[in-house]
């Protein structure tokens, strides 16, 4: 019970003002927070294009209920975001926690002491705003000065709206900045409490435990769903990609294309980052019991080679064991040396694809009129 509460007590979102306002002063959880973001975002979008007259636009433009995507950004990716900001100053806690409960990791009170410190002072630095709000002002510069050569989009249809993107981009950047920080934080923070506990040998995998983990299902739970995110993010850079190719502005903004190859590698190490320590440890663990059956295996192999001229028993014994022996080794050659299952497997390559989509149906959208006209089909 003591080191549950130590472990209640870290309050890390304390060290962003932000997220400390919301989660002390006006008692937002991450699902609260995201549903908030829907409501004050949509009400702004539908402000702004009322005051600059935007809200429907004739043929050849596109007014903010003409234009998809506007929506999808507040519906989908603002709260996905906004959650995700909350969730992962919280997360990393329960994580720690379940780990002592599944009796992976011995964790006593010095133990305890010695967690906080390595946590606290991931969560300290002052870089970490001044990245998060230099990656805010530098993205919302781009999207600002790439507006101007948008086609047929809400979002540049008046400098009103411009102005009202930008901003949002700027408040939207550094949230998902300080969420970038914090994952790769967390990450960290993980890696370096198990690296002790395997220097400690204070690391008791579980290879036949319930989960089908090792007992380390909440760090596959953890990966999961930072993955879940990552995809989100995808499907945020697949839209950006989407409108740049079918709005022709593609050519002049090569080096977007560049964002889809780097959505994947954040997917991927969002997903293996927590997992890559429990990896080692379950493979140490794995091989050191695989030794240790060849050991007795060489041994029990070397006394039947020896003991040959003794009686008929003696050998169906020795040679029964060395059987099971070799069974036993062939049970534990099988045990998982990654903390997740099949099923978590595929839900993470699902994740992984979700930034392709809205790029192969721009590329296809923008590909079959071509083709069409080559063949000579004209349904206009």
């Amino acid at each position: 019970m003591t080191i549950i509460k130590s472990l209640q007590k870290r309050n890390l979102y304390r060290f962003d003002p932000i997220a400390c306002l919301l989660l002390e002063e006006f008692k937002l959880s991450p699902v609260s927070f995201g549903l908030l973001g829907i409501v004050i975002g949509s009400g702004i979008f539908l402000i702004t294009a009322w005051v600059s007259n935007t809200l429907w636009l004739p043929p050849g433009q596109k007014g903010l209920l003409q234009d998809v995507f506007p929506w999808i950004w507040v519906i989908l990716i603002n709260p996905v975001v906004l959650g995700y900001y909350l969730w992962s100053f919280q997360a990393i806690d329960s994580v720690i926690q379940e780990l002592e409960e599944s009796k992976v990791l011995e964790i006593d009170e010095s133990e305890i002491q010695a967690i906080n410190q390595i946590i606290f002072n991931a969560y300290k630095p002052q870089w970490r705003k001044f990245s998060a709000f230099s990656s805010a002002v530098i993205f919302s510069i781009f999207v600002f000065v790439t507006r101007f050569g948008l086609k047929n989009s809400w979002s540049s249809s008046h400098p009103l709206t411009i102005l009202m993107i930008t901003s949002a981009t700027l408040i939207l950047v550094y949230v998902g900045s300080v969420l970038i920080i914090n994952l790769i934080t967390n990450i960290w923070i993980l890696h370096s409490i198990l690296k002790r506990a395997l220097n400690k040998k204070d690391f008791n995998v579980n290879p036949l435990h319930p989960d089908r983990c090792g007992g380390l299902r909440c760090l596959s739970d953890y990966a999961i769903k930072t993955a879940y995110l990552a995809a989100v993010l995808g499907m945020m850079v697949g839209f950006i990609e989407y409108q740049f190719i079918t709005r022709g502005a593609g050519q002049n903004y090569w080096y977007v294309h560049l964002i889809i190859p780097i959505d994947i590698l954040l997917s991927i190490v969002c997903f293996f980052g927590p997992l890559v320590a429990a990896h080692r440890g379950m493979k140490k663990a794995k091989e050191e019991l695989l030794h240790e059956i060849a050991r007795q295996f060489q041994a029990d192999y070397a006394q039947i080679h020896s003991s040959l001229t003794d009686d008929a028993e003696t050998l169906k014994q020795g040679t029964e064991k060395i059987k099971n022996l070799r069974a036993f080794y062939s049970l534990t050659d099988k045990f998982p040396v990654w903390p997740f299952d099949v099923q978590t497997f595929r839900q993470f390559l699902l994740t992984v694809s979700a930034p392709l989509l809205p790029l192969v149906i721009g590329v296809v959208q923008k590909l079959i009129p071509i083709l069409l006209k080559k063949w000579g089909i004209n349904f206009s």
